[in-house]
């Protein structure tokens, strides 16, 4: 399909209404329920709260994201932020034909936060360079996969993967208030690694990696990187479970002395080469990969409020530069005719997204990918991969 094609597309019914389908069918077979916190599994809800006027929408939606507020001053505030976040969803699920859309927008547990507050809060702040990042600038990253393996078409790849149907995935995370996104990226795929080399599926400890990772010289849910965690899971043979170090949002002393670690023992890291779709759905045909994601005012709005279908970017189609979130690829497909998708597990917990999860436009036409989901794969290398 060329990019003329494409910018005309109208994508079928089937891209959107999965939330309610797919997602629920899947949900009723699985734990995919916010661990951090005691989030509840999503149900349908006894009122039709989008019918109610929105004042008495706003209530029931604080009785459901179990807000409360200092005083009636700053519930007044929140609820004139509650009163525009909701007609922005409303106005572009709106113009969702007319645009061309191919996802819809929704209220959330994000709902009574502006943009400013929302990017602070759960978008990372600075993220570190490759040079950085890595232990030592001259040596160049290792690769599980070889060129050859790289070098393929789509033909040989499967036409869908999704490791939450091979139980290689944990349930739903959330990240809470800490910006640690990088740290439960990364957790994703040492779990799915654990999995699918190891054959055991445990649910590791993301307090683990932001308490005992070098901070660089800033606080540990801020300014890291997926690598960060697998350099720690190789020096330390793996990571401890959730069970045994639970996360609590917020770095403190590291406790790894005295906590053996139980899975996610890694030989290094692998990096996907950079703006290479095809070598990343590679990459993932063979296990879960930590990306990192871009975002632009334009973005935040839309991925803030993101509810279902397939996410091609924000207002404009355009999401900005520079990697300031993190998640995991799980899985890949395409919904007919045309409409390729990654499936990303996000950590904002199962009120987000598709439970939690989304599925993000591939083939876009340029390098980096969606949102520049190409732009910085990585994922853990298995001490053993025979």
């Amino acid at each position: 399909m060329s990019s003329k094609e494409a910018s005309s597309f109208v994508p079928p019914k089937e891209i959107f209404g999965r939330r309610d389908e797919a997602y629920a069918g899947r949900l009723e077979k699985t734990s995919w329920t916010g661990r951090c916190g005691g989030e509840p599994t999503p149900t349908a809800a006894a009122v039709n709260v989008e019918e109610l006027p929105i004042s008495e929408h706003f209530e029931q939606w604080m009785i459901l994201h179990e807000r409360s507020y200092r005083d009636e001053v700053e519930k007044a505030e929140r609820f004139e932020i509650f009163k525009k976040n909701k007609a922005y969803v409303d106005s572009f699920n709106l113009q969702a034909a007319e645009k061309n859309h191919t996802y819809t927008l929704g209220i959330n547990q994000f709902s009574d936060m502006t943009d400013h507050e929302f990017s602070i809060k759960y978008l990372s702040r600075r993220p570190p360079s490759k040079r950085v990042r890595n232990r030592t600038a001259e040596s160049p990253s290792p690769s599980f996969l070889n060129k050859n393996d790289y070098n393929v078409s789509l033909d040989e790849l499967p036409g869908n993967v999704d490791w939450r149907d091979k139980g290689a995935v944990t349930g739903v995370k959330d990240q809470k208030r800490c910006g640690c996104c990088w740290a439960f990226s990364a957790v994703a795929a040492l779990e799915g690694m654990n999995k699918i080399f190891l054959g055991t599926l445990f649910e590791l400890s993301e307090q683990n990696v932001i308490d005992c990772t070098p901070d660089r010289g800033h606080d540990g849910c801020w300014s890291k990187h997926m690598i960060d965690a697998f350099n720690y899971a190789e020096d330390n043979d793996g990571v401890a479970s959730e069970k045994d170090y639970p996360f609590v949002g917020v770095r403190q002393q590291c406790k790894d002395y005295y906590i053996l670690p139980t899975g996610g023992s890694t030989s290094n890291y692998g990096e996907v080469p950079e703006n290479n779709e095809m070598a990343l759905l590679a990459a993932v045909a063979r296990q879960p990969v930590s990306v990192g994601l871009t975002y632009s005012p334009d973005f935040i709005p839309n991925f803030k409020s993101y509810r279902s279908g397939i996410f091609n970017g924000g207002l404009n189609g355009d999401c900005g530069t520079g990697n300031n979130h993190a998640v995991a690829i799980v899985g890949y497909g395409t919904v007919v005719p045309y409409a390729p998708y990654w499936i990303v597990k996000n950590s904002w917990g199962a009120r987000w997204g598709e439970y939690g999860y989304m599925r993000m436009a591939r083939q876009n036409g340029k390098g980096g990918g969606t949102c520049g989901i190409n732009n910085d794969p990585v994922y853990p290398i298995p001490y053993s991969t025979d």
